[in-house]
């Protein structure tokens, strides 16, 4: 047996596919809410991030 003739599940370890990320529908829609969780999070994060440069940044700077 070679290490492509099957791979493991993303979401709950199972053996897949070697083409396949997830065993089955629900994996697959679960590890679909879990990425667009992921990036939600990311965005504001960013977002924050930018707000509080730019409320930092710009007094210091003299832009109104």
């Amino acid at each position: 047996m070679t290490f492509d003739e099957h791979r493991h599940c993303k979401v709950c370890g199972k053996t897949c596919g070697p083409e396949e990320q997830t065993c089955s529908e629900a994996c697959r829609l679960r590890r679909t809410a879990t990425l667009r969780t992921r990036r939600l999070y990311t965005y504001l994060l960013y977002g924050i991030t930018l707000f509080i440069v730019l409320v930092v940044v710009l007094p210091y700077l003299g832009v109104r």
